[in-house]
Protein backbone atom coordinates (compact mmCIF):
# COMPACT_ATOMS: atom_id res chain seq x y z
CA UNK A 1 0.00 0.00 0.00
CA UNK A 2 2.91 2.27 0.82
CA UNK A 3 4.11 2.41 -2.73
CA UNK A 4 0.35 1.61 -4.69
CA UNK A 5 -1.13 4.76 -3.54
CA UNK A 6 1.43 6.81 -4.31
CA UNK A 7 1.95 5.57 -7.62
CA UNK A 8 -2.16 5.40 -8.13
CA UNK A 9 -2.08 9.29 -7.54
CA UNK A 10 0.29 9.88 -9.89
CA UNK A 11 -0.83 7.99 -12.30
CA UNK A 12 -4.26 9.80 -11.61
CA UNK A 13 -2.58 12.87 -12.07
CA UNK A 14 -0.52 12.30 -15.28
CA UNK A 15 -4.18 11.14 -16.70
CA UNK A 16 -5.89 14.43 -15.79
CA UNK A 17 -3.20 16.54 -17.37
CA UNK A 18 -2.96 14.25 -20.75
CA UNK A 19 -6.42 13.55 -21.31
CA UNK A 20 -7.75 16.79 -22.77
CA UNK A 21 -4.75 16.69 -25.56
CA UNK A 22 -5.97 13.11 -26.37
CA UNK A 23 -9.88 14.13 -26.70
CA UNK A 24 -9.49 18.05 -28.43
CA UNK A 25 -12.71 19.90 -27.48
CA UNK A 26 -13.71 22.39 -30.20
CA UNK A 27 -16.20 24.07 -28.29
CA UNK A 28 -13.62 25.22 -25.32
CA UNK A 29 -12.67 28.73 -24.66
CA UNK A 30 -9.54 29.74 -26.65
CA UNK A 31 -7.69 32.71 -27.95
CA UNK A 32 -6.80 32.49 -31.70
CA UNK A 33 -3.48 34.86 -31.89
CA UNK A 34 -3.82 35.46 -36.13
CA UNK A 35 -7.12 37.38 -34.99
CA UNK A 36 -5.05 40.04 -32.79
CA UNK A 37 -2.39 41.23 -35.37
CA UNK A 38 -0.67 39.55 -38.16
CA UNK A 39 2.17 36.99 -38.16
CA UNK A 40 5.34 38.34 -37.12
CA UNK A 41 4.00 41.79 -36.64
CA UNK A 42 5.72 43.98 -34.10
CA UNK A 43 2.58 45.90 -32.69
CA UNK A 44 -0.24 43.89 -31.01
CA UNK A 45 -3.76 45.54 -33.17
CA UNK A 46 -7.17 45.21 -31.78
CA UNK A 47 -10.24 44.09 -34.19
CA UNK A 48 -12.48 46.49 -34.77
CA UNK A 49 -11.65 49.35 -32.38
CA UNK A 50 -14.65 51.80 -31.46
CA UNK A 51 -14.39 55.54 -30.05
CA UNK A 52 -17.22 57.29 -28.74
CA UNK A 53 -17.74 60.81 -27.39
CA UNK A 54 -19.26 64.11 -27.85
CA UNK A 55 -18.22 67.05 -28.59
CA UNK A 56 -17.57 70.68 -26.85
CA UNK A 57 -21.88 70.98 -27.66
CA UNK A 58 -22.54 67.67 -26.03
CA UNK A 59 -23.01 66.04 -29.62
CA UNK A 60 -22.08 62.69 -30.00
CA UNK A 61 -19.38 61.27 -32.43
CA UNK A 62 -18.42 57.79 -33.24
CA UNK A 63 -14.73 56.38 -34.86
CA UNK A 64 -14.63 52.86 -35.92
CA UNK A 65 -12.19 51.30 -37.54
CA UNK A 66 -10.93 47.50 -39.29
CA UNK A 67 -8.25 47.45 -37.23
CA UNK A 68 -6.26 49.64 -34.68
CA UNK A 69 -2.86 49.76 -33.04
CA UNK A 70 -1.23 51.89 -30.66
CA UNK A 71 1.74 53.94 -32.75
CA UNK A 72 4.62 56.08 -31.72
CA UNK A 73 4.42 59.81 -31.33
CA UNK A 74 7.52 62.19 -30.83
CA UNK A 75 6.35 63.83 -28.13
CA UNK A 76 4.81 60.54 -26.15
CA UNK A 77 1.08 61.41 -26.60
CA UNK A 78 -1.28 58.79 -27.09
CA UNK A 79 -1.67 58.29 -30.92
CA UNK A 80 -3.24 54.93 -32.83
CA UNK A 81 -3.05 53.58 -36.42
CA UNK A 82 -6.27 52.92 -37.74
CA UNK A 83 -7.37 50.73 -41.05
CA UNK A 84 -10.24 51.53 -43.01
CA UNK A 85 -11.63 54.43 -40.59
CA UNK A 86 -15.18 55.75 -40.32
CA UNK A 87 -16.33 58.89 -38.51
CA UNK A 88 -19.67 59.12 -37.59
CA UNK A 89 -20.49 62.79 -36.14
CA UNK A 90 -23.82 64.26 -35.92
CA UNK A 91 -24.09 68.15 -36.71
CA UNK A 92 -25.89 70.76 -34.84
CA UNK A 93 -28.94 70.44 -36.84
CA UNK A 94 -29.56 67.11 -36.40
CA UNK A 95 -27.88 66.02 -39.85
CA UNK A 96 -25.00 63.65 -40.29
CA UNK A 97 -21.91 63.47 -41.69
CA UNK A 98 -19.87 59.79 -42.34
CA UNK A 99 -16.18 60.03 -43.16
CA UNK A 100 -14.35 57.22 -44.73
CA UNK A 101 -10.68 56.58 -45.94
CA UNK A 102 -8.02 53.82 -46.38
CA UNK A 103 -6.09 55.06 -43.08
CA UNK A 104 -6.36 57.32 -40.75
CA UNK A 105 -4.34 58.30 -36.96
CA UNK A 106 -6.78 59.28 -34.02
CA UNK A 107 -4.05 61.69 -31.58
CA UNK A 108 -5.46 61.14 -28.58
CA UNK A 109 -4.59 64.45 -26.21
CA UNK A 110 -6.26 66.80 -29.35
CA UNK A 111 -8.99 64.69 -30.01
CA UNK A 112 -7.70 64.58 -33.85
CA UNK A 113 -8.74 61.89 -36.75
CA UNK A 114 -5.80 62.14 -39.39
CA UNK A 115 -7.89 60.33 -42.77
CA UNK A 116 -5.50 59.75 -45.14
CA UNK A 117 -6.35 57.55 -48.92
CA UNK A 118 -9.51 57.97 -50.94
CA UNK A 119 -11.05 59.95 -47.56
CA UNK A 120 -14.56 60.30 -48.50
CA UNK A 121 -17.12 62.62 -46.68
CA UNK A 122 -20.59 61.61 -46.88
CA UNK A 123 -23.32 64.20 -45.72
CA UNK A 124 -27.23 62.92 -44.76
CA UNK A 125 -28.76 65.22 -47.18
CA UNK A 126 -26.89 64.01 -49.89
CA UNK A 127 -23.39 65.53 -50.57
CA UNK A 128 -20.31 63.99 -51.11
CA UNK A 129 -16.69 64.92 -51.38
CA UNK A 130 -13.90 63.07 -52.32
CA UNK A 131 -9.76 63.34 -51.24
CA UNK A 132 -6.85 61.94 -50.32
CA UNK A 133 -6.21 63.68 -47.09
CA UNK A 134 -8.19 65.28 -44.01
CA UNK A 135 -8.04 66.29 -40.98
CA UNK A 136 -11.24 66.21 -38.59
CA UNK A 137 -11.02 67.92 -34.60
CA UNK A 138 -13.81 65.79 -33.01
CA UNK A 139 -14.26 68.09 -30.13
CA UNK A 140 -15.13 71.21 -32.64
CA UNK A 141 -16.22 69.72 -35.10
CA UNK A 142 -14.47 71.25 -37.76
CA UNK A 143 -12.84 69.05 -40.98
CA UNK A 144 -9.99 70.68 -43.20
CA UNK A 145 -7.74 69.40 -45.68
CA UNK A 146 -5.25 70.82 -48.62
CA UNK A 147 -4.61 68.35 -51.28
CA UNK A 148 -7.39 68.56 -54.21
CA UNK A 149 -11.03 67.74 -53.44
CA UNK A 150 -13.81 67.09 -55.72
CA UNK A 151 -17.85 66.30 -54.95
CA UNK A 152 -21.40 66.62 -55.74
CA UNK A 153 -24.40 67.66 -54.58
CA UNK A 154 -28.32 68.11 -54.95
CA UNK A 155 -27.19 71.37 -56.89
CA UNK A 156 -24.23 70.13 -58.96
CA UNK A 157 -20.92 69.23 -59.22
CA UNK A 158 -17.71 71.18 -57.32
CA UNK A 159 -13.63 70.83 -57.75
CA UNK A 160 -11.24 72.81 -55.71
CA UNK A 161 -7.55 72.52 -54.34
CA UNK A 162 -8.53 71.92 -50.79
CA UNK A 163 -11.52 72.63 -47.87
CA UNK A 164 -12.34 74.41 -44.70
CA UNK A 165 -15.74 72.86 -42.45
CA UNK A 166 -16.79 75.04 -39.91
CA UNK A 167 -19.14 75.83 -37.59
CA UNK A 168 -20.20 72.08 -37.42
CA UNK A 169 -20.50 72.33 -40.83
CA UNK A 170 -22.76 75.27 -41.38
CA UNK A 171 -19.83 77.02 -42.98
CA UNK A 172 -17.66 75.43 -46.10
CA UNK A 173 -14.99 77.57 -47.35
CA UNK A 174 -13.22 76.24 -50.73
CA UNK A 175 -10.31 76.67 -51.11
CA UNK A 176 -8.68 77.60 -54.85
CA UNK A 177 -9.05 77.60 -57.54
CA UNK A 178 -12.45 76.16 -57.91
CA UNK A 179 -14.86 75.30 -59.93
CA UNK A 180 -18.88 74.79 -59.48
CA UNK A 181 -21.01 73.75 -61.91
CA UNK A 182 -24.52 74.02 -61.19
CA UNK A 183 -27.26 71.69 -62.91
CA UNK A 184 -29.85 73.35 -64.76
CA UNK A 185 -33.37 74.16 -62.65
CA UNK A 186 -31.04 74.02 -59.35
CA UNK A 187 -29.38 76.93 -56.80
CA UNK A 188 -26.07 76.33 -55.20
CA UNK A 189 -26.80 76.39 -51.21
CA UNK A 190 -25.25 79.84 -49.70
Amino acid sequence: MKYLLPGLAFALLVLVAVWPRMLPDEDRFRIDLEAVGPAGGAKPQVLNPRLQGIDAAARPFQVTAVFGARGEAADGGEIYDLTNPKADIVLADGSWVALTAKDGRFEADTNTLHLTGDVNLFHDQGYEFKTTAAQVDLITSTTSGDKPVNGQGPFGTLDAEGFRVFDSGDRVLFIGPARLTVFEGKTAPQ
